[in-house]
Formats: structure tokens, C-alpha cells, sequence
């Protein structure tokens, strides 16, 4: 309990953070809202011509978008200090967050929040009034919970690679960015090794493509796939952070986190 309470007020200090210069937040917001819209609009007009993608209609692409933006908003808004795990690590940053008595990995994960995400959460809002669904929304809510603990586990993934392997910064960032492309197709259309890369390695399949099946028809074993996959992918990400943290080396900086 007493976790919980830290990580929602950790949360709410964060967010209040990244909001209080309101003219830089409206301009990412409207910009990220614009970018992601622009780019569902090409989806439209692709529809217009054909008829399916692997089965998928236009109203299952808006249905994976606004579970992917849903999943990397919730992501960006709560976790966003993940993003630089990878360089804190390198520059011997953790310092200042292992002195103090909380999660570590939670207090790194928490410690900054990123305006962007709330455009992708508006983006989701505007893509289920798109779809014109609204009894699916406690479901789409559900697994793009799921999909952002992947999301923030593969960030932690990937970037505990530094304490073996060094800078790997711009190969983190392109995996991630990998990531949330495929996530964006149905995973339907790969076949052989490349699909099960798809649910493993790249887990694109389990944050855009299986929620939406879950959408079109509910069963328990997708969504219990989903959730467990999620949990599976968070305890292994605690996993090696928490083994590579035994090679970190100090930046022996000294410092105070208010």
C-alpha cells in the first residue's frame, strides 16, 4: 500500500511538472493528436480501394490504434523517466534514486512524465468515437493497461542492456520505435518465424493485433493470454534490471530528489 500511495504521488508531482509550462504542452498535444490522426487518415484512404488487410477492416485499424496510442500514452504519462533509463545507467546517474528508501525501478520509471502521451490518449478517445463503440471501452481500457506494461518493459529490456554491453542508446531507441510501428499493422500478415518474432522478441502482436481479435470476439483464453503475457513480460523485465544492477559502477555523484 504504502508503494501504491508513493507511486501515485510521484505521478501526480510528475504530470504536474510536464503540464506547467502550458504553452510547450498544448503545442505537443495538438501536434501529437495531428500526427497520429494524419497518419490513421492514410489507413482511411487505403480502405477506400481495398477492401481488407489480412481480414482487418477499417474500423479494426482504428480499434488497434486507439489501443496502441492508449497503451504508449498511459506509458509516456505515468513511466516516461524510463525513456532515459539507459543513459542513467551508463552516466552512473542511479546515484541519487538508490539512497532513498522506494522501488527503484518504480522511482526511475516514475520520476518524469511526458506530455506527448496525453495526445495519444486523446487520439484514443477520438478513434473509439470513430468506431462508434462504446461497450468495448472498459475492455479497450483493460488491455491498453496491458499493452503499456509491455511497453514500459521492453524499455526496461532493452536499456538494462547497458550494464552489460554500454551505450546502446540509439539502438534502444530504434527497437522501441520498431516496436510501436508493427504494433500498428495486423500481425496476421507475417507467417513462419517472423510471426512468432511478432509475439516474442518484437511483442507487436500482443499489444495492437490480439487485443483487437479480443475485440471482434471475446474469449477468456485471449485475454488471458494477453494479461498473462503482460505479466510475464513485466517480471522478466524486473528480472534483468535488478541482475544488471549488480554491475553497476557509481557516478559517485552526490544528490537530493525532492
Amino acid at each position: 500500500m504504502k508503494t501504491f500511495s508513493f507511486f501515485l504521488s510521484l505521478v501526480s508531482t510528475s504530470i504536474r511538472a510536464s503540464i506547467s509550462i502550458r504553452g510547450a504542452f498544448l503545442i505537443e498535444f495538438v501536434l501529437m493528436v495531428a500526427n497520429n490522426l494524419i497518419f490513421f487518415s492514410l489507413w482511411w484512404i487505403f480502405f477506400q480501394n481495398f477492401v481488407d488487410v489480412g481480414g482487418w477492416k477499417i474500423d479494426d485499424i482504428a480499434a488497434s490504434m486507439a489501443i496502441l496510442s492508449g497503451s504508449y500514452g498511459i506509458s509516456q504519462i505515468c513511466f516516461g523517466g524510463i525513456k532515459n533509463l539507459g543513459a542513467i545507467i551508463l552516466n552512473g546517474d542511479l546515484d541519487p534514486f538508490m539512497v532513498q528508501p522506494k522501488n527503484l525501478l518504480l522511482h526511475l520509471a516514475a520520476s518524469k512524465s511526458r506530455s506527448k502521451g496525453w495526445g495519444h490518449l486523446m487520439t484514443t478517445v477520438v478513434l473509439l468515437i470513430f468506431i462508434g463503440t462504446w461497450k468495448s471501452v472498459p475492455l479497450v481500457v483493460l488491455v491498453s493497461l496491458s499493452g503499456s506494461m509491455i511497453f514500459i518493459s521492453m524499455y526496461v529490456i532493452v536499456s538494462s542492456l547497458t550494464f552489460w554491453y554500454g551505450t546502446l542508446e540509439s539502438v534502444t531507441h530504434r527497437f522501441l520505435d520498431s516496436l510501436f510501428v508493427f504494433s500498428l499493422y495486423p500481425t496476421n500478415i507475417y507467417s513462419g518465424i517472423l510471426q512468432i518474432v511478432m509475439f516474442t522478441v518484437i511483442p507487436a502482436g500482443l499489444i495492437g493485433y490480439l487485443p483487437v481479435e479480443l475485440l471482434r470476439e471475446f474469449t477468456w483464453t485471449r485475454l488471458g493470454i494477453i494479461l498473462g503475457s503482460s505479466a510475464a513480460f513485466t517480471a522478466f523485465a524486473y528480472f534483468i534490471f535488478y541482475r544488471g544492477l549488480k554491475r553497476y559502477e557509481s557516478g559517485n555523484q552526490f544528490g537530493m530528489r525532492l
